[in-house]
């Protein structure tokens, strides 16, 4: 890699566009989860306005992963980005999958980091 790659590299983290758009579409979608809970719009209420706020902010991570893959400019690690973006969009699903899944979803976090245990000691051996 030649000094000119390294320094546009660094140019384009420095400026990085993705961060702002993410900081905008969370503020969106926090109006939006606010509006469709005071007036009870599509089955949302006070009550589970908190899960589609979670499952928009999967949304929203899994864009930026997307975005972060797509465009070699900004390519960067996104196993972190989906992996959280999975875990918020199943605890934001609670509310609306019924008292069964809300009682053992925490199974699904313990196994989640497990997994990742698991393939952090793998990979270094």
């Amino acid at each position: 890699m030649s000094d000119n790659d390294s320094n546009r590299r660094r140019e384009l983290r420095h400026r990085d566009p993705l961060g702002a758009m993410t900081g905008g579409l969370v503020l969106i979608l926090l109006g939006v989860a606010f509006l469709l809970a005071q007036n009870e719009m599509f089955g949302v209420t006070w009550a589970n306005f908190w899960g589609v706020f979670l499952i928009g902010l999967g949304g929203i991570l899994l864009l930026q992963a997307f975005l972060r893959s797509v465009v070699p400019g900004y390519r960067r690690g996104v196993v972190g980005l989906v992996v959280g973006a999975c875990v918020l969009i199943a605890i934001g699903m609670i509310p609306f999958a019924g008292t069964e899944w809300g009682k053992w979803w925490p199974l699904g976090l313990i196994v989640l980091g497990i997994l990742l245990l698991i393939g952090q000691f793998t990979r270094q051996w």
